[in-house]
């Protein structure tokens, strides 16, 4: 998918916004190096120049190759002294004054026709070849760069995601992975760009800009979904199709290039494979690096088959791990943590939400990687309790689970009002926390088994994560739960300032920052993803609001029933659950 992240995604935001080339010379539309952004104001004094030292004639040729190259440009190519296609480096400010001259010495009819001025300050005037037509290289202003740096430091991600660099724009950070581009533009940009420029004070120009990035950023969500139908492919492309018409609108000086042509094949190869995580580039990059940090003996003629041999050897011991029924003793406990670590350490940043690896969570054998410690127990509230037995009557084949508290009529098993808090729990890389020591993880979306269809799934904090256990036959069940407070959602008449839901595919609402007055109870598999979030108040609400953007590609490991027929909470497909206990 460096296609589209690195092909995409960055090339827009350095090859049409200008990041990081800022104070480069342009090439092919006459800026000059350096050059000061001129008001509509000043743009208007030197077009008015132009004409008056044109009417004089030759001797002012000298004042008139003092004014800046761009201004002379734009108004030799509208009045016809040079072709439109010739305004390049290779035509200097003296070149351009006398063809001026020649046309204006030689003109029948004497009137010289003056482009319109932008309406936003612009380092690089040109001639304006449509509605919404920019200066090159000062599509985000200083103002907008300053508020997308101040977002990224007070956005709050999961611990699996990297942040991107906090002075982004500069050439100080240094060159940036795919995973940074992915992170800024579909996140970063996403929260700040939709709450400036989607806003009801936002200029014409301002939505058009986002509208086309909007399109973007939507494609490649699309594209990078852990699964895929027709509708999906069918919206992927047609995002896709507006974003690059909307190139051809809004940077007419911009031509297309490989990578957008190769964007609109994607359809077929969706079509064809499937989900681009079995298809993508990234399991070839990482068998590079592998490749790379080996130790060799430098004999390569036998360097390729040892490469092999100790290929298979390595997926075979994963297979072996994954399938054999280990004792059910601390030393083969100690074995199977030390080799999950070990190949964890192949997933790194937005890929663990991507990427399955092979490991431990695959057995066959059911068996509780939770441990439970009486000791630490402790009796729940009554109010919690009474959610909890609720949230467990739910799960299918636990409607018979009946409360401690429940009328002696009343058969049904009791559950115990005994748990043991714990600070987090981890699934291969992807943690989710209370709120505290790792508050960054306990951000979720959500929904419960008896949520109506929703848009949008409901948003809240982990306030607490404990362990309780229940038997079924003649095991003992152990199993997390987390108490969520939940997010508001806006009320109607506040609906329409939400700038993020003008486009759904982004996955971003906003929604009060303030809890519902009860708290929910959930099981890891009611768990959506994590959000990220970012806090602010709305001029039109007057309400503190928190941007909740779905991380939800990390739906697709929680995805699997913790139910299965064996009625063994545990055994899951997708992942080992770790909990880590808390200290006290």
């Amino acid at each position: 998918m460096h296609n589209l992240l690195l092909g995409d995604l960055r090339h827009h935001c350095r090859g049409l916004w200008g990041i990081k080339i800022k104070d480069k010379k342009p090439s092919g539309l006459g800026g000059v190096k350096n050059a000061k952004p001129h008001t509509p104001e000043e743009q208007q004094k030197w077009l008015d120049s132009i004409v008056s030292l044109l009417k004089n004639g030759w001797k002012d040729k000298r004042r008139l190759v003092k004014i800046r190259r761009d201004y002379l440009l734009a108004v030799a190519e509208l009045n016809g002294a040079i072709p439109p296609t010739a305004g390049s480096n290779q035509i200097t400010k003296e070149k351009c004054a006398d063809a001026l001259l020649i046309w204006w010495t030689e003109a029948k009819e004497k009137v010289i026709k003056l482009p319109p001025v932008f309406q936003e300050p612009t380092s690089e005037f040109h001639l304006v070849k449509g509605p919404h037509d920019l200066a090159k290289f000062r599509i985000l202003d200083d103002a907008t760069i300053t508020e997308l740096r101040q977002d990224i430091v007070r956005t709050v991600l999961p611990s699996w995601l990297e942040r991107p660099p906090r002075n982004f724009g500069s050439t100080s950070h240094g060159k940036l992975k795919a995973d940074h581009w992915r992170t800024i533009c579909t996140i970063s940009m996403v929260v700040t760009l939709v709450r400036l420029w989607g806003s009801s004070t936002a200029s014409t120009r301002e939505n058009a800009l986002l509208e086309n990035f909007v399109h973007l950023v939507s494609a490649v969500e699309l594209a990078t979904k852990r699964s895929v139908n027709q509708e999906r492919i069918d919206k992927f492309d047609d995002h896709m199709s507006k974003y690059l018409a909307g190139i051809q609108d809004l940077y007419h000086w911009h031509h297309l290039v490989p990578n957008h042509h190769i964007s609109l094949h994607l359809k077929e190869f969706l079509e064809l494979f499937g989900p681009v995580h079995a298809w993508w580039a990234y399991p070839f990059e990482r068998f590079n690096g592998l490749l790379q940090g080996l130790n060799t003996n430098n004999k390569s003629d036998t360097m390729a088959t040892t490469f092999m041999r100790y290929f298979y050897i390595g997926g075979n011991l994963r297979w072996l791990m994954a399938t054999t029924d280990w004792p059910d003793t601390p030393p083969f406990h100690a074995m199977a943590s030390a080799f999950k670590n070990a190949f964890r350490n192949a997933v790194r940043g937005t890929r663990v939400a991507d990427f399955h690896p092979d490991g431990i969570g695959w057995q066959k054998t059911p068996r509780s990687p939770f441990q439970y410690s009486a000791k630490d127990a402790v009796t729940l509230s009554r109010e919690v309790y009474k959610t909890l037995v609720e949230r467990i009557q739910k799960i299918p084949g636990h409607s018979h689970f009946a409360s401690l508290f429940a009328e002696l009529s009343n058969k049904g098993p009791r559950l115990s009002t005994e748990v043991q808090f714990i600070d987090s729990v981890d699934c291969e890389g992807v943690k989710f926390a209370r709120k505290g020591g790792h508050g960054r993880n306990s951000f979720i979306v959500f929904s419960t088994p008896d949520d109506p269809s929703r848009d949008f799934p409901r948003a809240g904090r982990i306030r607490d994560i404990f362990l309780h256990v229940r038997t079924i036959g003649d095991k003992d069940v152990t199993e997390p739960f987390f108490v969520v407070q939940e997010y508001q959602s806006l009320e109607s008449k506040h609906i329409p300032f939400d700038p993020y839901r003008r486009f759904p595919d982004l996955q971003t609402r906003l929604f009060y920052n303030q809890f519902e007055d009860s708290v929910r109870i959930l099981t890891l598999s009611d768990i959506h993803a994590h959000f990220a979030a970012f806090f602010y108040e709305p001029s039109d609400i007057e309400r503190e609001c928190v941007v909740v953007r779905s991380l939800d590609r990390v739906r697709s490991l929680f995805s699997s029933s913790l139910l299965l027929n064996s009625h063994f909470p545990t055994e899951l497909m997708y992942c080992q659950v770790l909990c880590i206990q808390k200290c006290e």
